[in-house]
């Protein structure tokens, strides 16, 4: 998928991971909302939206690993300063 880039996401309560792609053009804080949404309807009863989810980088291969992402920066800015990259593991926080 051209415009999109695949990365995994943890739930942190559940521990659970899943695939998502994610929309170059949005922003990390569009992301982090979408995801959320769909984390809530698969993870019922565990995971509840609320709309100030962020997510965080969780790739031990990476040095900012650990750190919040700018939740007004789009994935394709971070794709091109090589922060995210497919198959990149981030938390929903």
């Amino acid at each position: 998928m051209k415009d999109k880039l695949q990365v995994r996401v943890l739930l942190t309560p559940t521990h659970s991971e899943h695939s998502f792609f994610l929309p170059l053009d949005l922003s990390v804080a569009e992301c982090a909302n979408l995801v959320s949404r769909l984390f809530e309807r698969m993870e019922h009863g565990y995971w509840q939206s609320t709309g100030e989810e962020d997510l965080m980088l969780c790739d031990p291969d990476l040095p900012s690993t650990g750190e919040l992402l700018n939740p007004n920066e789009s994935i394709r800015a971070l794709k091109a300063r090589e922060i995210v990259a497919d198959g990149s593991l981030l938390a929903l926080m």
